[in-house]
């Protein structure tokens, strides 16, 4: 067999495999919540007011937007809300919203860049009420809703039936040289 041949019957060879590797896994669902806010949620990427009295530990949480062929979701929209660092959200529904922080804003949005990056600073999530800590996330195309679901920290998952799917919505935060936390989640849709 020539090289040429040998190159031909190769390159047939490993197509499929390419293609197996660009059509990536979707991004699992997981449940909205009784505490998606009630009013338009502001494009804004800092979710922290002020660091001083700030009840929590701020984190920058970044990452991507892609199709199951890797290619970036240029302006889709990313939701993200949470409670404040005391368990509480910023919803008319909550018990106690009266002592929400004030120091945090529970709630933001941003649009994707033209590679398909975002990037929020909100607080490290904490636990409540036998909920293990998490961010809640709505994407957007336009006005169709893409995804809704939640991020985990690494092996704070929680016990239920989403147990399986919860494994792959984890963050896994680090400290940088400055001590700041950072994490980063890539969003399949």
């Amino acid at each position: 067999m020539q090289r040429r041949q040998f190159l031909g019957l190769f390159g047939l060879l490993a197509t499929p495999f390419e293609l197996l590797a660009a059509n990536r896994k979707s991004t699992p669902e997981d449940a909205e919540g009784p505490f998606y806010p009630v009013v338009p949620i502001p494009v804004r990427s800092n979710l922290v007011r002020a660091n001083d009295n700030l009840v929590g530990q701020p984190i920058a949480l970044t990452g991507r937007v892609l199709d199951r062929q890797g290619n970036p979701l240029t302006g889709a929209k990313i939701e993200i809300w949470q409670c404040d660092g005391r368990g509480v959200y910023q919803h008319p529904l909550q018990d106690g919203a009266d002592k929400f922080d004030p120091n945090f804003d529970g709630f933001g949005a941003q649009l994707t860049n033209e590679q398909g990056y975002y990037q929020f600073t909100t607080l490290y999530p904490v636990p409540y009420t036998g909920r293990p800590p998490h961010i809640h996330v709505k994407l957007w195309q336009n006005d169709q809703a893409l995804l809704t679901t939640q991020l985990y920290l690494e092996g704070k998952t929680g016990n239920s039936w989403f147990q399986s799917q919860r494994e792959l919505l984890q963050i896994d935060p680090k400290r940088d040289a400055k001590g700041a936390l950072k994490a980063e989640f890539t969003f399949v849709v």
